[in-house]
């Protein structure tokens, strides 16, 4: 082991007062890489419990936002459910004709209103809609039909095409579609 003898020899040959300093040094230059490393694990460790707990705090909120929304959902669900079960029968063709002749504007329909299609939505419901044309009405008629659809719950306004009018002026021509949902009728 020629290493050790050579160091044995380095620390015979230096003097007592050298040597205490060498020692002073080397502690100093250990004390100093200790205390950094301290600094940095502590302060690394500071950093992270920070960051855990904001990322706490944040899934926190999302959970409660996801929980106010499922219980908005729920109540919706719920008040769908309880205008259905008013009227189960419901026919939006039918409706929408009697709403016509109440507002007197049947005679501006030029395609009678038929209900195109009826679609299975995966959330036990179905989806009836209903397409009319008019022709020649005026802004406030279109806005009374309007009115009178948005005060039955059970109907949505879908699609509304508003033009001007080519045969008289001052009026417009309006393609709508309405739509319903119907309770999902289950075959056994």
């Amino acid at each position: 082991m020629p290493l050790l003898e050579n160091i044995k020899i380095f620390f015979d040959k230096v003097e007592t007062k050298k040597f205490y300093y060498l020692i002073g040094g080397y502690g100093a230059v250990c004390s100093l890489f200790l205390g950094i490393i301290i600094y940095y694990y502590y302060s690394n460790s500071f950093l992270l419990q920070k960051k855990i707990r904001y990322l706490n705090n944040e899934r926190e909120e999302k959970v409660q936002t996801i929980l106010e929304t499922a219980q908005s959902i729920e109540q919706q669900r719920a008040a769908v459910e309880a205008i259905l079960s008013q009227n189960p029968d419901f026919k939006i063709a039918g409706y929408f004709k009697d709403l016509l002749y109440k507002l007197n504007i049947h005679h501006k329909e030029i395609q009678e209103a038929e209900t195109t299609s009826t679609t299975d939505r995966d959330d036990n419901y179905r989806e009836s809609e209903l397409n009319a044309k008019f022709e020649d009405m005026s802004m406030k008629e279109l806005t009374e039909m309007l009115q009178a659809l948005e005060q039955n719950a059970r109907i949505s306004t879908k699609r509304l095409e508003i033009t001007k009018s080519k045969k008289r002026p001052k009026t417009i021509d309006v393609q709508i579609a309405i739509t319903t949902l119907l309770p999902k009728i289950e075959v056994t």
